[in-house]
């Protein structure tokens, strides 16, 4: 678990790329508890686990602004809540800024985050329930600071399923179905990486954009790959951004072949 004097960290490293690959061994699984919380949201309310509990179920999603994993996420979670939401309450939870930069910083005070979070809600036009986590992130950091990870919590407060990545749409929509039918869940978890991370390779530039120069430069130097997959990606338009994402990578994977087999030979 990240530790509390380095959770708003002001410049993504390496570090924080390859800790996002897998859920830390401490991470609530399926069956334990889900973390009491008290949340506040962007209309002014402040929603709680009792609020839940013996009434229903509840998918709780990570989000940020200068998160691609998160703009790749929001389409398929506004597909899912309008097919689940009349039996599972969605909250889509502001977390840290993923790539903080100067136009987009890492939240000082619980003012800001706030705003971030009514920001974020504006930017994907989300119509179920957006909140901001406090400003040391207690209940993202009681789960798994994960960017944009997925949980869902039962009616009766225990973690039912967890999903590294809410683009994950195969895994979450088998969970949610499962639950609605009252099926037990085949699986508890999912932490695939690759068609996840790949689509949201199409959002990379954008977001980066979004959060400023320094949020760009911080990428180049932590996750090189991911900023040439994404800046390639961004000049593939007309294509869907998820696709451009497909197409980049495989451009690059394709390159990577060629060179390799050209130094084998030569």
């Amino acid at each position: 678990m990240t530790k509390n004097n380095d959770y708003r960290y002001k410049t993504f490293t390496t570090q924080l790329l390859l800790g996002d690959m897998r859920f830390h061994k401490s991470a609530p699984k399926a069956g334990e508890p889900f973390p009491d919380f008290k949340l506040e949201t962007t209309d002014g309310n402040v929603i709680s686990k009792q609020d839940f509990t013996d009434h229903k179920p509840m998918l709780l999603i990570f989000g940020s602004l200068t998160c691609p994993m998160t703009a790749s996420a929001m389409p398929i979670i506004k597909h899912l809540h309008k097919q689940f939401g009349d039996k599972v309450d969605f909250v889509l939870m502001n977390v840290r800024e993923a790539h903080p930069g100067e136009l987009i910083p890492q939240p000082e005070t619980i003012s800001s985050k706030l705003e971030h979070a009514r920001l974020l809600k504006r930017l994907y036009d989300v119509d179920f329930t957006v909140v901001s986590d406090d400003i040391e992130g207690s209940l993202h950091r009681a789960l798994d600071p994960k960017p944009n990870a997925a949980f869902l919590m039962s009616a009766t407060g225990t973690v039912l399923f967890r999903s590294l990545w809410a683009s994950d749409k195969k895994a979450l929509a088998q969970a949610l179905d499962h639950l609605v039918h009252e099926n037990p869940q085949r699986k508890t978890q999912s932490q695939r990486m690759f068609v996840p991370v790949v689509k949201a390779m199409g959002h990379v530039y954008e977001v980066m954009q979004r959060g400023g120069s320094r949020s760009v430069r911080d990428l180049w130097i932590a996750g090189f790959p991911m900023a040439l997959a994404g800046r390639l990606a961004s000049l593939l338009q007309p294509l869907p951004k998820d696709m451009r994402g497909i197409v980049s990578v495989s451009i690059l994977s394709a390159v990577m072949f060629v060179l390799t087999v050209f130094v084998a030979f030569t």
